[in-house]
């Protein structure tokens, strides 16, 4: 099955996430003009103006091994990247530029009974993206 999220430094160069979110989350962001706000009516009316719109895409992921872990994180570290997602106003898969938002991965320490020993499994790892 072809992963829902596919990312790369260019809008050529994008690689499948090798392991499907569990939880994506997307959000549409009105960006408004410095001149918006409320005014001194009696119905303190709001003008938005708004002059555009940002999409932000919430991942996380569940008890990703250590290595799965880190090859997402890696795959996300650069500055800016471009995103292959399923775009829910437009109805279609689309690719855009994005900047990553502060990662999160709590993770415990567990001891399998196994010739391996300990693993490090994450809890979650999460973070959101934002259109650039």
């Amino acid at each position: 099955m072809a992963s829902s999220i596919s990312v790369g430094t260019s809008a050529t160069s994008l690689v499948e996430v090798p392991v499907e979110p569990d939880d994506i989350g997307y959000g549409l962001q009105d960006i408004s003009a410095s001149d918006s706000g409320r005014v001194q009516d009696a119905n303190a009316t709001m003008y938005k103006n708004r002059v555009t719109q940002k999409r932000k895409i919430s991942l996380a992921w569940k008890n990703l091994s250590l290595k799965q872990a880190s090859q997402i994180m890696r795959m996300f570290n650069p500055q800016y990247v471009y995103v292959r997602y399923l775009d829910v106003l437009d109805g279609t898969f689309e690719i855009r530029c994005f900047y990553v938002g502060d990662r999160s991965s709590p993770f415990r320490q567990i001891t399998l009974n196994d010739p391996t020993g300990k693993r490090t499994t994450m809890s979650t790892l999460s973070f959101s993206i934002i259109e650039r």
